[in-house]
Parts: C-alpha cells; structure tokens; sequence
C-alpha cells in the first residue's frame, strides 16, 4: 500500500513529480517511458502541483474525474493559477489531445465550456470551473420554478448555439457527467468534449430537452416543480420541427413551452 507524503503537513497538494501521483499520471498502466514524457509535458506546461480534490475517487485520492479516454485533475501552475488538467489514459484508443482541444476552442470562441489553454499529446489544460455536477445541484439546491427555468434557458441556449456552429457534443444524453453548474445556479458550463465532433449531425439541443424533461433523476427532480409532462407531445411535436429546421424560429417555439 502507497502512503502519500504531503509537500506540507496536512496538504492534499503534490509536486508534480511527488510518487504520489505516478498511478495518476499513468493510469491504469504504468511505464518509465511514457511517465518521463509526462513528466517533462507537465513542466513545459509550467504545472507546478497536483491538488486532489473532487468528488471521485481513484486509489483512494480524491480526483475531479475520470472518465473512459482520460482523468481530470485539479492543478496550480508556477504563477499560483489555479486550473484543470486532462490527462490521456494509457489505454485511450485517442493519438493525441489535439482533437478535443481544437473542438473546446471552437466551442470556446462562441463563450461555451471552459476555457482551453494548451495541449500536448497526452494533457489538455483548461479553465478550473467551480461548481457542482447537474445532478448533484439539482438533487442539492433549494430550487423554485423561477431558477428552474433560469438554469434549463441558459443549457438549452448554449446547446442551440452548439448546433447551429455545427459541433456536436455527443454525450448530452448523459447530462450528469457532463454540466456543471455554479452554486447559485447562475452560470452553467458544458465540460468533456472529448467525444465532439463536427462531422455528423448535431444533437445537442434534443438529447439535453430529453435528459432534463423526460428522462432520468434531474426529470423528476424538475417536474416535482414544473410540470411539463402534460406538455410533452407538445414538446415532442415542436423537437421532431426542430430537427428538420435547425433554426431560432423552431427553437424560439421550443423555449415558448418553458
């Protein structure tokens, strides 16, 4: 069993090359070779520490995700910025970060996700976003219609903005992992772009109506409050429209029901 020994006492903060880290870094497969490369990849960075936090756990370490192509973590860089770093797994199917942080500056330069910084083969920095999965807010929050409506208007528009620029998500049928949203619910950030793509049909707007009306936890949570069940062939009727017309008159249709 691997004991971590902190920088400082009582420190959930690691040096970058601290053996704590090295079955995060490589994970699940460790090599010399492709821990060296990380290595210097995390200094060109200038990524100082490792800070584990977050709500998954991995080797009984605190990490902020983890996902089936790579884990997220919580970084400090030299100039005390604090930021996230997207590492590659061993056994990503993926050649390189490239991709994924190409599809963020696209989403990036119409204000949607957080903010991409830089990429190597196997990182991709980004902005730190703080705040709590969509489904940890939804099941936490004191929540009333008007904040309900506040938080679905601000998702549904980004994904509106999504189809029209012609980059699909791909994941947002499984909103929980893949919004989060800030304590007072007044900013919402679509994360994980790792499976994007601007080659086949965009499907944001309908797999997010779907996931936050019709399907699973956050739709019961929302329809305690809101009932938009009785609207739903409506609703059904207006995202069939929709997807033949990827347009604002459809959309604006669609947003008229909420």
């Amino acid at each position: 069993m691997n004991y971590c020994i902190p920088i400082v006492d009582y420190s959930n903060r690691f040096l970058v090359t601290s053996p704590n880290l090295i079955d995060l870094l490589c994970y699940p497969r460790f090599s010399v070779p492709d821990y060296t490369t990380k290595i210097k990849n995390l200094f060109s960075l200038n990524i100082k520490c490792v800070i584990l936090e977050g709500d998954t756990i991995l080797y009984n370490n605190n990490i902020l995700g983890k996902g089936c192509e790579g884990l997220v973590l919580k970084v400090e860089d030299f100039k005390n910025e604090i930021m996230a770093l997207k590492v590659k797994r061993t056994d990503s199917c993926r050649f390189s970060m490239k991709p994924e942080f190409d599809f963020y500056k696209l989403a990036n330069m119409h204000n949607i996700g957080p903010k991409a910084h830089s990429c190597t083969v196997d990182f991709l920095l980004m902005e730190f976003i703080d705040g709590f999965s969509i489904e940890n807010w939804f099941s936490n929050t004191k929540l009333d219609e008007y904040l309900i409506k506040s938080v679905v208007i601000n998702i549904l528009n980004q994904c509106f903005v999504l189809d029209k620029i012609n980059l699909d998500h791909g994941q947002l049928n499984r909103l929980y992992n893949h919004i989060i949203i800030s304590p007072d619910g007044s900013n919402c950030t679509i994360i994980d772009f790792e499976s994007a793509s601007t080659s086949r049909k965009v499907s944001n707007l309908t797999s997010a109506f779907q996931g936050l009306f019709f399907k699973g936890t956050i739709a019961k949570r929302i329809n305690k409050f809101v009932d938009y069940e009785n609207k739903k062939n409506e609703c059904l009727e207006l995202l069939k429209e929709y997807k033949r017309n990827t347009s604002r008159e459809s959309f604006d249709s669609l947003m008229s029901l909420i």
